[in-house]
């Protein structure tokens, strides 16, 4: 992993004796809270008006 973040996180959880395989998995949940938090976070974005879902519709189906 090259994010610095995960570095400090994987060093956190090896100090911690956690496993190769459940740091991991840790790191693995994390990545899906993040998305789940990420996700949340766009569609308050949306209902206050300060992102423009078209638009990131619009780009996407441009670059098809």
């Amino acid at each position: 992993m090259t994010d610095r973040t995960d570095d400090v996180l994987i060093a956190f959880l090896r100090q911690r004796g956690h496993s190769e395989e459940e740091i991991d998995t840790i790191v693995k949940k994390l990545a899906e809270h993040d998305s789940a938090e990420q996700r949340a976070s766009i569609f308050d974005s949306i209902d206050g008006g300060s992102f423009d879902l078209d638009k990131i519709i619009k780009e996407a189906l441009d670059n098809e």
